[in-house]
């Protein structure tokens, strides 16, 4: 554990030599060095691994800690730059590393402009420091950095084709995005530290527990804030836009985007802080408010786009709230297993659809692929296990019961509506699932050449594939003592699992009648005027972007084009013209004559005795 901080370093060192020697480094070495980085950085994980578990007591908890230097100090306010190690941010940097080194692989393989290359590993690498910075230091303040540092490294990754507009405006709005909800995360920190009087979490977890009072007003305050400033990098609604954006990175940067870094931050506050939001049940009923909203608006979107980066875009972040109904339900360590299978399925999906589309030639629209079965059986067989995965299938995949208890513990806290749009989500992403294999591995064959693809592209996504089943579920993570751990009460559950299958059955039952075998009736229903309204409403992205624009970005151009005209230089003219004018009056009063400046003179007089008698 003495070589933890290496972890930050070697990243560090790296992003810094590929953004200064990149250009001048042959593509096949910047590749070495990219891969042999996060390599670096897995082997410092084992080996950290190996110690902790060596050095665990039983009972106990095990918390290591890495004092670097003091970073400054005002008073008896002080910031030291220190890392800690425990069970949770363990597992978070198995997570970036195991997640890292695949799809540093998998770029190795995908990427071929050398241009693309040296500015993905070298992005990549920024990414991986700053969310080592999130998971691995023990302050709050300090912690900021590698939050900014992981906003700074999405805006690059995003911009990677920076030379076209939209990537550009893409980039900026991720931006901008992502730090309108880290102002509440500065309000929520600023509230901590005048409550409590320390940012260092451990202190602030115990002071709290027992200095404040459970749901008082300034542990509500304390949450929400909290809450809203993880929200942007959980790409939560109404949050959720610059998620969408990173549609216009490179397949590989999407992965790391989505699925293993920039995701883990806000998930990562939350359960770092668990004990906190405990206390505040108005919070994490505005966290179930908030999840019940995204699953509903990307599941529903999903099913009616024809970019594949689009729609799995959307697939993935419905799958993203069903983090946070476990968070509202206070099932910590599920969430934990539920963001482990999270980070598989996404990572899956994006790498299976990055294959399908260098076989079509950089075809999105999955309206004009098809017949692609006979060509690519493999990449076939993949896209049905992620289906399974998505759709929770009974008793096979993982997500079945880790999905399952997340929905069977709402409902038995009769959260009857939220539990209830659980099952519309499933239903939803394995009808977009679904939707995808129909229109691109069945009907008419559509691409005229279709490009082979190496065996050593798949090499990542086989060993993932692996983790979406049964096998791997409830891992044993070492959150004991860190994290509350929720017993499930799995009592007539059987009912629930039957009715889970069921909707699972039901998915495939429409995706065949809407996709595989669509006939007179089905073509006639959804011609139905309401039908088309829903389908236009859910192509426009529910319109969301039409009222942030109305709203938001056109009361700021308007506000902008009125300040610079300099509204205040208007009043500055009119008092200046006053001026003039006054002086030009007073100036045609000296005309010479000796009578204007004795009755002046006398005016003058009478004022000054007028105001010593009366003031």
């Amino acid at each position: 554990m003495n070589l933890l901080y290496l972890t930050i370093i070697v990243p560090l060192l790296s992003f810094l030599i590929q953004v200064c020697f990149g250009r001048q480094i042959q593509s096949i070495n910047v590749k070495l060095i990219g891969i042999s980085t996060i390599f670096i950085v897995g082997l410092i994980t084992i080996f950290s691994c190996i110690d902790f578990s060596t050095n665990t007591v039983p009972d106990m908890t095990l918390v290591y800690t890495r004092n670097l230097w003091t970073w400054f100090s005002v008073g008896d306010f002080e910031v030291p730059i220190s890392l800690t190690l425990d069970g949770l941010s363990l597992t978070f940097l198995v997570l970036i590393s195991f997640f890292g080194l695949l799809i540093s692989i998998f770029a190795a393989c995908y990427l071929k402009s050398r241009e693309d290359i040296y500015t993905f590993y070298a992005y990549s690498n920024l990414l991986i420091t700053s969310m080592l910075t999130v998971v691995l230091v023990d302050n709050l303040f300090v912690m900021l950095l590698g939050w900014e540092g992981v906003s700074i490294s999405t805006y690059l990754l995003i911009g990677i084709y920076y030379k076209q507009a939209r990537n550009g405006y893409a980039a900026v709005k991720a931006f901008v995005m992502m730090h309108l909800t880290d102002i509440f995360l500065i309000i929520g920190i600023f509230l901590l530290y005048q409550t409590v009087e320390t940012l260092k979490i451990s202190e602030i977890l115990f002071k709290a527990h027992n200095d404040l009072a459970i749901d008082s007003d300034i542990i509500f305050w304390i949450t929400i804030m909290l809450f809203l400033g993880a929200m942007s990098k959980s790409a939560l609604f109404p949050m959720h836009t610059w998620f969408t954006e990173t549609t216009l990175a490179p397949m590989p940067a999407v992965a790391l985007l989505q699925s293993s870094t920039v995701i883990l931050a806000g998930v990562y506050l939350v359960l770092r802080l668990s004990n906190l939001f405990m206390m505040s049940s108005d919070t994490l009923y505005i966290m179930l408010l908030f999840a019940s909203l995204t699953i509903i608006f990307a599941s529903s979107i999903a099913l009616v786009q024809n970019d594949i980066k689009r729609i799995i875009t959307y697939i993935n972040l419905a799958q993203i709230s069903y983090l946070f109904f476990a968070f509202s339900t206070q099932s910590w360590n599920l969430s934990l297993n539920c963001l482990i299978n999270y980070s598989v399925t996404s990572t899956l999906l994006i790498l299976a659809s990055a294959i399908l589309l260098k076989q079509c030639q950089g075809e999105r629209d999955i309206s004009k692929i098809g017949g692609l079965l006979k060509s690519n059986p493999i990449l076939y067989a993949i896209f049905l296990i992620i289906m399974l995965s998505l759709s929770a299938f009974p008793y096979i995949s993982a997500s079945f019961y880790i999905k399952g208890d997340i929905i069977w513990r709402l409902m038995a806290q009769d959260s009857l509506m939220a539990g209830t749009i659980g099952l519309l989500g499933v239903l939803l992403s394995s009808l977009g699932i679904w939707r995808i294999i129909f229109l691109v591995f069945h009907h008419t064959h559509k691409i005229d050449h279709i490009i082979k693809i190496k065996t050593i592209n798949y090499f990542p996504i086989f060993i993932l594939l692996i983790f979406t089943t049964a096998l791997f579920i409830y891992f044993p993570l070492p959150i004991q003592g860190i994290i509350p751990i929720a017993h499930l009460d799995t009592q007539e559950q059987l009912p629930f699992r039957i009715l889970l299958s069921a909707v699972t059955i039901l998915s495939l039952v429409i995706a065949y009648i809407l996709y595989g075998h669509l006939n007179s009736e089905v073509h006639e229903i959804l011609n139905t005027p309401m039908v088309k309204f829903l389908g236009r409403l859910c192509k426009s992205n529910w319109r969301f972007d039409f009222v942030l624009n109305n709203i938001f970005v056109k009361p700021y151009i308007y506000l902008a084009d009125f300040l610079k005209k300099d509204p205040l230089a208007i009043w500055d003219n009119w008092i200046m013209w006053g001026i003039k004018k006054i002086n030009s009056y007073i100036v045609s009063l000296e005309n010479g004559q000796i009578r204007w400046y004795m009755v002046s003179m006398v005016i003058g007089s009478i004022i000054i005795l007028m105001l010593l008698i009366f003031i």
